[in-house]
């Protein structure tokens, strides 16, 4: 299934200006050529139209052509006023001045945090036209952010690791602290469905943070890998982490490496599992950024030329399934990000191309391009929220245009719905399932009936006592009452026998003329 997405377009303030002395123009030649239109009219009504045919023909078709030059105006001005209203709306952030490192969706998907080499976070309300309500600027340059309920983790390239609690009760007055210093910068972070763990990537080391007591504390590190194969001449590329993943089993969790691949952990023990990855075309792809679809079914990585390689997780290897190709520019050797979107039906990928890629998941065919700036803009961060209200936004930020940086945002089109495909076989299904549990349904009553039919002794002794005559309608009533012991309800099989003797009574009744 594909979405569709409202693109907001930036100008600078030279763009802005032209773009009204433009529309400010448009509107001076409309005005003139409808004043020429009243004038031609004026005259073709003074002409005399038997002296004058063919002139009263020639201003006919002026008329036509300056009606038809004035509609070509005004969609003009239409056009130029709609990219004034949405460069002054609300779709572009300006607040960051160099590279974007990272972008992140609050839970409630209310804030926006950017991390960016102008060595300061922010905070922007995406219900208060994109404010920025609260900023941190540091010694060095934030790389990494993230969410949880009631608190923001920021990560920098001095590998500190600080949170801000209490952000969503009261955000001027939480309190910041320091949590962890690493050995590496922060590259990015990932919590568990609970938001109770944390799994932090720094370098070559993988770290895991809990949470007890409303505390987190550092449990761990992950033991660093072994290269695959042989090394030729001994060249050892550094270990790098560039992603962490929780499983479904959230005993294990799924790690990738710049030049190492996959590997797949247990908690509780660090036990590793080397698992198959990126061979292909003879040679081994290096590993960018990662994403895990929400069913822990499959993970897609970005490697740095190619595009977009899929793989499907089992539980003994994470096997290979295809590439989504889209070739970068062979000098940008960027890794890029990348995220599942629309509850795993998509994945979204930033480029080095100006534009971020959206893939459907099924096939792993392009199906949009989001423009984000010129053709040589890097896309070097994405976020992705589905809110309470079913809304969803994409952020896109990029990395290479300094002092021009700007932040994105994209919502899905009012309107769109997916196409409802008629499969004849569910509906008939659906028919099935149906009429078996109406037909459950009718046999269950007709035995609720049955059983309170057998638990009527009363009605039954009533029938037996009295001496049918003819019809069931005579009925001889016994004129005296007597004392009796209190009865006995008898059982199914005594009340079954007084059923059958009563109805040969009946019957013998009415083969007995004399009665």
């Amino acid at each position: 299934m594909s979405f569709r997405y409202i693109r907001h377009i930036s100008f600078e303030d030279g763009e802005i200006r032209q773009l009204e002395r433009r529309a400010a123009a448009a509107s001076e030649e409309a005005n003139r050529v409808r004043n020429e239109i009243v004038t031609l009219t004026e005259q073709s009504k003074s002409r005399d139209k038997e002296a004058d045919l063919s002139r009263l023909a020639m201003m006919r078709a002026l008329r036509i052509q300056a009606v038809t030059s004035l509609e070509e105006q005004q969609k003009e001005i239409q056009l130029l006023e709609k990219e004034l209203l949405y460069l002054r709306g609300q779709g572009v952030i300006v607040a960051p001045t160099d590279y974007i490192n990272a972008l992140a969706f609050s839970v409630d998907g209310r804030y926006l945090a950017s991390a960016s080499n102008d060595k300061i976070v922010r905070v922007y309300d995406m219900e208060d036209n994109f404010a920025v309500i609260w900023k941190h600027e540091d010694s060095c340059s934030p790389t990494a952010v993230a969410w949880t309920d009631s608190a923001l983790f920021v990560g920098n390239m001095e590998g500190d690791l600080t949170s801000k609690f209490r952000w969503i009760c009261n955000y001027q007055y939480s309190t910041k602290e320091l949590l962890y210093k690493a050995d590496a910068p922060v590259h990015m972070m990932q919590f568990n469905t609970q938001k109770d763990r944390l799994l932090l990537c720094s370098g070559a080391d993988v770290l895991l943070f809990t949470k007890n007591s409303e505390r987190w504390e550092f449990q761990d590190h992950l033991p660093r890998p072994i290269p695959f194969g042989e090394i030729d001449n001994f060249d050892i590329p550094d270990t790098v982490a560039t992603g962490a993943h929780f499983l479904d089993d959230h005993n294990e969790c799924l790690i990738a490496y710049l030049h190492d691949g996959f590997r797949k952990f247990k908690i509780d023990t660090w036990d590793c599992a080397k698992v198959e990855w990126g061979l292909g075309d003879g040679f081994i792809e290096k590993i960018g950024f990662s994403a895990k679809s929400p069913d822990s079914k499959s993970v897609v990585a970005t490697n740095l030329h190619r595009g977009l390689d899929w793989y499907k997780i089992t539980p003994e290897k994470l096997k290979k399934m295809s590439t989504s190709e889209e070739i970068q520019d062979q000098h940008s050797n960027i890794p890029l990000p990348v995220l599942f979107i629309n509850n795993g039906q998509a994945t979204i990928m930033g480029t080095t191309k100006g534009y971020a890629v959206i893939f459907e998941a099924k096939h792993g065919k392009k199906v949009q391009a989001l423009k984000h700036g010129g053709d040589q803009t890097w896309v070097t961060a994405l976020a992705y929220v589905e809110t309470s209200r079913r809304r969803r936004l994409i952020a896109t930020g990029d990395g290479n245009c300094g002092q021009r940086t700007k932040i994105v945002i994209w919502c899905e089109k009012y309107g769109d719905t997916p196409i409802y495909v008629f499969k004849p076989w569910t509906v008939i299904w659906r028919i099935a399932c149906i009429i078996m549990t109406a037909g459950r349904i009718v046999l269950i009553l007709l035995g609720i009936v049955f059983a309170v039919s057998l638990l009527l002794p009363t009605r039954w002794k009533e029938l037996v006592g009295s001496r049918v005559i003819a019809y069931p309608a005579v009925v001889q009533v016994p004129t005296q009452k007597t004392s009796s012991a209190p009865s006995v309800t008898p059982s199914s099989a005594v009340k079954i026998k007084e059923i059958l003797n009563s109805l040969g009574m009946i019957a013998g009744n009415e083969r007995d003329p004399s009665i």
